[in-house]
């Protein structure tokens, strides 16, 4: 269970934190974005930090693992690699494997890749009008699919339900300051 509940909070940060090589990734400048997670019961906290229209993105994350107590990630993204680490541990770096999803402008080849629709439905999120999309991403060594509805709004999702089997996660945002003055050290990998 614990496995599949980080690989799960891996995916969905990898999914919010997407990046596209030849645009920005949002039409907002800047944002601190507190957001949840809920997977079985626990609800993760987090805050999103991103700047230069998403191009510099890091989430802070506080995972609670019950009675084992509770923890802090920091997790920066530059486009195709992610790196992870907390106060106990050096930073790590692996493949972002969903680089190439966005909804800004997304490649036909994302958009085939990911199964993207534009479900054409608009929903208010956070006093926000959001399109609604669905696309699809892959877990784990067996590539086990996870079907996303997602609430996007000017690139950034502020809602989504991932289906992964028979496990529903949900994943919003709670707080939205746009054009927030972020700290530029978040987006700083210590050594």
């Amino acid at each position: 269970m614990k496995k599949l509940f980080l690989m799960l909070v891996m995916l969905s940060v990898a999914s919010m934190m997407t990046a596209q090589e030849s645009a920005h990734r949002y039409e907002i400048k800047s944002g601190i974005l507190h957001e949840h997670t809920v997977l079985s019961g626990h609800d993760t906290p987090a805050v999103r930090y991103f700047d230069n229209y998403g191009d510099c993105e890091a989430l802070v994350q506080t995972i609670d693992m019950g009675a084992l107590g509770s923890f802090e990630n920091t997790t920066v993204v530059n486009k195709d690699k992610s790196w992870i680490y907390n106060e106990s541990s050096k930073p790590k770096v692996f493949d972002n494997p969903t680089w190439d999803l966005t909804f800004v402008n997304p490649s036909q080849a994302a958009i085939d890749k990911y199964k993207i629709v534009d479900t054409g439905e608009d929903e208010e999120v956070l006093g926000r009008m959001c399109r609604k999309f669905t696309y699809e991403t892959t877990i784990g060594r067996r590539n086990k699919v996870v079907k996303n509805t997602a609430w996007v709004y000017k690139g950034i999702t502020l809602k989504c339900i991932m289906i992964n089997g028979r496990n529903e996660t949900l994943w919003e945002v709670t707080d939205f300051q746009e054009n927030a003055e972020v700290p530029s050290n978040l987006f700083t990998i210590p050594e």
